[in-house]
């Protein structure tokens, strides 16, 4: 072999090492606070790179489940390994495309080559193990930087942590502050791979209102951060505008009142990436400004993934002092667990997928719901209930409810276990002024049967008008 030919061999070799390194993926793990990483139940490795699991707090199902997190990019293979037997392991939701690969009795192995957010299941809602894989982060601050509120690895006992108008606070991976943020102003943003631990502090006795609090600000970029065991309201924006929730995963149902993400007058909104789970309502849309009523207009909540064990999936409406609620849309959602408890529409605390709850007078329209799959071990739930409804806000009940028109359900689909499963949709006024009218379903499907009119799910009642099946 002449040198020509010996040079020309070299390159190819060296190239294909270089495709097979970058086929492998590069991945970033984050090492726990000592202490706080719980291999008991579950280990994960990534790329041969050890992912620390975190327990968090439930109130139901053995009163625990986990979960972790790593940054990734190209294609890596996930490994997890289970305390008790994976023989009958299921992964949700389906629209990550993750195909589980048995190893042994015990352990699992996957690949992925694209951000996901994944519960993987032993036994249903018994102990899983929520997984979550980010994208590299971009952009990183430096420690030390003008207006950066820096935490790097390691636990931060803060309690409350005020955050004042152009700041950022950057969580790193491996960060875990224990306490809250109010956030108030303009221009602020909340960031990193860390987490938000509210676990030392008993139901509505934080150190401040919520775990992450934002108030009377425009440009509130809110990414990538953890947060655990809230101990009210999880996530709350009041009074805002122009705001960013992006990737964040909310890992609480240690107690009720613990809301994932609550927009409270606020517009101009987007939520996308995000897996919420929660005891109480996982999206809550309200009106809490008593006394300037601010909108809550131009809201979109996508591509998520969303849990709540006793409440509501989304709960739009109930606290309804704003000058409406409109231009509010929903689309590529994942609901893997709705309520455990089965209450019907005539009900006051119902429990629902879609509530849409006007009251106080307010009018709520042009709301838009689209492609969203929802997940069904069995159990019953309400699907639609839209319902003008006498409710209150701050400890003060209403007088008079609200109305509602202008509302469309398009490929919605109920799949998984039928067993007990009903599924009402309730469509119901309350008088001539308080009404629900020009609602339209499109492919709405239970078990792949098309949802009409004459459905017995169906149920359209007084004051209520021009409910449509397409």
């Amino acid at each position: 072999m002449n040198k020509s030919m010996l040079l020309t061999l070299s390159a190819q070799m060296l190239l294909a090492v270089g495709c097979a390194t970058f086929a492998q993926g590069q991945v970033v793990t984050y090492p726990a606070p000592a202490g706080m990483a719980d291999a008991s139940e579950y280990k994960v490795v990534v790329n041969g790179k050890p992912v620390d699991i975190y327990p968090c707090n439930v109130q139901f199902w053995e009163g625990k489940y986990y979960f972790g997190s790593f940054d990734f990019e190209g294609e890596v293979t996930v490994t997890v390994t289970s305390s008790k037997p994976l023989d009958k392991v299921e992964i949700q939701p389906a629209r990550f495309g993750i195909k589980p690969t048995k190893v042994a009795a015990d352990t699992i192995s996957f690949k992925a080559d694209k951000p996901f957010r994944i519960s993987i299941e032993r036994d249903g809602r018994v102990k899983p193990l929520l997984l979550f894989g980010n994208p590299l982060e971009k952009n990183v601050p430096k420690e030390g930087d003008a207006n950066i509120l820096y935490f790097g690895p390691g636990l931060h006992k803060v309690g409350k942590l005020d955050v004042k108008a152009g700041q950022t606070v950057y969580l790193a991976g491996g960060a875990v502050l224990s306490g809250g943020i109010e956030a108030n102003g303009d221009n602020i943003t909340i960031r990193g791979r860390g987490i938000v631990d509210g676990s030392e502090y008993p139901r509505f006795k934080g150190p401040c209102a919520f775990p992450v609090h934002t108030v009377n600000g425009k440009n509130i970029h809110i990414e990538g951060i953890t947060i655990r065991n809230a101990w009210s309201w999880t996530l709350v924006t009041n009074n805002c505008r122009n705001v960013l929730i992006d990737n964040v995963k909310v890992v609480c149902s240690n107690m009720i009142n613990d809301d994932a993400v609550d927009l409270c007058n606020t517009s101009d909104a987007i939520v996308r990436n995000c897996f919420l789970r929660c005891q109480d309502d996982n999206i809550a849309i309200k009106g809490m400004d008593t006394k300037g009523r601010a909108v809550c207009e131009n809201i979109l909540v996508e591509d998520c993934e969303f849990w709540t064990d006793c409440a509501n999936t989304f709960r739009i409406g109930y606290e309804c002092a704003t000058e409406a609620m409109r231009n509010i849309r929903a689309r590529n959602i994942d609901v893997l667990y709705y309520s455990k408890n089965v209450r019907g529409p005539d009900e006051f605390w119902a429990n629902v997928i879609f509530w849409l709850q006007p009251s106080g007078g307010m009018e709520m329209f042009d709301l838009h719901f689209e492609d969203i799959r929802v997940k069904t071990c069995g159990l019953d739930t309400v699907v639609v209930q839209a319902k003008a409804q006498c409710c209150g806000v701050s400890g003060t009940k209403y007088e008079n409810a609200g109305s509602l028109r202008d509302v469309t359900f398009k490929n919605i689909s109920i799949d998984g276990v039928k067993d007990n499963f009903k599924g009402v949709m309730n469509f119901q006024g309350r008088n001539e002024k308080e009404t629900i009218r020009n609602i339209t379903l499109e492919n709405v499907t239970y078990f792949g049967e098309k949802i009409t009119r004459e459905s017995p799910c169906v149920m359209v009642r007084e004051f209520a008008s021009n409910i449509v099946f397409k």
